[in-house]
């Protein structure tokens, strides 16, 4: 399984200071190998909430939700979370390892007095005894935080490092970087209180296999489950995943539910007033995010020319929000242009999507992904149809085009405003993953004006 080596190294492990005024200090790494950042320093306002929300995010970093047959024996040590600092907000962000399950903690503002002190992306040092000093938070006691604050800072005597190097997946890391385009593409479709959730919760059946669907819904007593498709319904597999924030619905105070136009992925946001809890899930717990290619087609119209994506991120600048048309007029660019240059960003791990906001915000994954060169392999070979002259366009309206693939001849048409191709990908998927190779290579011939 090909790899990439991601290095952390923390100034302390992360800890809880014990007293009578707790404190939770974070460690953070950078993987530039430059000095630790320092972001924020204050009280928050919800300790025992936080500690849950964090908790339940590291739950899902450690969780993996499919074991591929091949592989049940192979152990993969966790990536830490990734903590964004920036226009007042702390948010916190991690994968499982399996890669179907993407979660976040968005601490706003108002859970917290104290400064947002620095502005960036870093890893965080969650470990187990950190962990284990969470569970014991209380509101009556109060908690601190630092993020970020170096070891000599805070105690006396020698300055250790803590170094870990994970071998992180391609495919981890390129779910990572997929899930913000297709959370980018969801609409909601359902809303909920925490007790009507919590009270549905307890009416799933207590194991599901990723190869049983369900659809949720709402129906005339509230919300339902069945395992017929519902047009109005979310579709989810793999129940366990969402079973891992229901702790946290008696703080909740309601659920809006997110899914993408096709029903391929789902989003699930508690709201907590002063923060939110986002789930994202993959259609299927086995193929994950990372084959999904929803950015394919902005990273592909991208091309070589950088000239108007180095526009779009020049105005970034650490923003917790980013509004396409407010951007669009900055860099005198077609908004629909730069909602790609958006897309092409996220795919590059520089923004995340926030669906509560419903917009873009600033942030930079810690991971040396110059080390990853099969991050996007259909759009490669893409280039490599068009370079070797494979692709004939044979028809205009409707598009058509034969494209020549190692001596094998693939068909590809458009039919009901979707470009279907003769490949064994396309009938496998028929377009849920992305398009392939064929399809992106004769997209690509079409605005070239390839003849």
């Amino acid at each position: 399984m090909s790899s990439v080596t991601q290095p952390y190294r923390y100034a302390h492990p992360s800890f809880v200071e014990a007293g009578d005024r707790p404190k939770l200090v974070l460690a953070t790494a950078d993987a530039r190998g430059e000095a630790h950042p320092h972001f924020f320093e204050g009280r928050l306002l919800a300790p025992r909430l936080t500690a849950e929300l964090l908790t339940t995010l590291q739950i899902v970093v450690g969780s993996r939700f499919f074991t591929p047959a091949n592989s049940v024996a192979l152990a993969i040590a966790l990536a830490d979370p990734v903590v964004t600092a920036g226009g007042g907000q702390l948010r916190f962000e991690g994968f499982s390892s399996c890669g179907s399950a993407y979660a976040r903690v968005d601490l706003l503002p108002e859970a917290y007095d104290g400064e947002v002190v620095g502005k960036g992306t870093t890893n965080v040092d969650f470990n187990a005894p950190m962990r284990a000093a969470l569970a014991q938070v209380s509101d009556t006691r109060g908690l601190a935080i630092s993020v970020g604050r170096d070891a000599l800072t805070l105690h006396s005597g020698d300055h250790a490092v803590v170094e870990r190097k994970v071998a992180l997946p391609l495919r981890w890391v390129r779910g990572l970087l997929e899930v913000q385009s297709y959370m980018a593409s969801m609409v909601p479709r359902l809303d909920a209180s925490a007790v009507e959730v919590n009270r549905f919760m307890r009416t799933l059946p207590k194991a599901s296999t990723s190869r049983t669907p369900l659809w949720i819904a709402r129906g005339p007593a509230g919300l339902m489950s069945t395992t017929r498709p519902v047009d109005a319904g979310v579709r989810i597999t793999e129940i366990a995943r969402l079973r891992v924030f229901q702790p946290l619905l008696a703080r909740a105070k309601s659920l809006r539910v997110y899914a993408d136009p096709a029903g391929q992925a789902s989003a699930w946001v508690l709201d907590f007033g002063t923060a939110r809890f986002t789930l994202a899930a993959s259609a299927e717990t086995w193929r994950g995010f990372s084959g999904e290619g929803q950015a394919l087609r902005a990273l592909l119209r991208h091309g070589d020319d950088g000239t108007g994506l180095a526009a779009v991120r020049a105005q970034l600048q650490w923003a917790p929000s980013l509004d396409a048309d407010a951007l669009a007029a900055q860099v005198g660019q077609p908004r629909d242009q730069v909602e790609d240059h958006l897309r092409v960003l996220g795919a590059s791990g520089l923004v995340g999507f926030d669906l509560a906001e419903g917009r873009y915000f600033h942030r930079e994954l810690p991971l040396d992904l110059s080390l990853a060169e099969d991050l996007h392999p259909r759009l490669g070979d893409a280039r490599a149809l068009l370079q070797a002259g494979a692709v004939t366009l044979t028809g205009r309206a409707p598009l058509s085009a034969t494209v020549d693939s190692q001596g094998v001849l693939h068909q590809v048409r458009e039919a009901d405003g979707q470009l279907r191709c003769t490949c064994p990908w396309f009938a496998r998927h028929q377009g849920d993953r992305g398009p392939c190779k064929h399809v992106l290579a004769v997209e690509a011939a079409q605005s070239l004006g390839t003849p």
